[in-house]
């Protein structure tokens, strides 16, 4: 499986773990595309569950797995971006990108309950907290 498709597929199961995690869950999964019938050219996903950050970057240079104590700063940068994903919701259907675009995954969840949601944006479009994010995280963005 690949990683990207290894990561949508944790991020679809947290829902169903929700009620045995302590405290809360968070993930964001950032995938870039170059044509939307195939795989994402790039993929970076962060989790951070009981005070641990899992980190996974998959593109042409490779894949990178990683997991540590999550810092204050990734905590901070993830909930900054969550949060921002979940006050842009909205019930009026925007049109798919054309051209490269990248598609932002999000997931949070308490002891009594998730949320979740994808949405698409063009390249130049990206919300400013998943750009700091990716930056802090990741170490780049992704190129235009």
């Amino acid at each position: 499986m690949r990683p990207a498709t290894a990561a949508l597929a944790l991020l679809l199961a947290l829902p169903v773990a929700a009620p045995v995690l302590a405290d809360n869950a968070m993930s964001l999964g950032i995938y870039l595309w170059t044509n939307p019938d195939s795989d994402p050219v790039r993929a970076q996903f962060l989790s951070i569950a009981d005070g641990t950050a899992e980190i996974e970057v998959d593109g042409p240079e490779g894949t990178r797995n990683d997991s540590h104590p999550a810092t204050p700063e990734e905590t901070a940068l993830l909930t900054a971006a969550v949060k921002e994903q979940m006050s842009s919701l909205s019930m009026t259907a925007k049109p798919q990108p054309t051209g490269t675009y990248v598609t932002v995954d999000w997931h949070f969840s308490t002891d009594t309950g998730y949320a979740d949601g994808s949405t698409s944006y063009p390249l130049d479009a990206v919300p400013a907290s998943v750009l700091a994010l990716q930056k802090a995280a990741f170490g780049a963005n992704f190129p235009k």
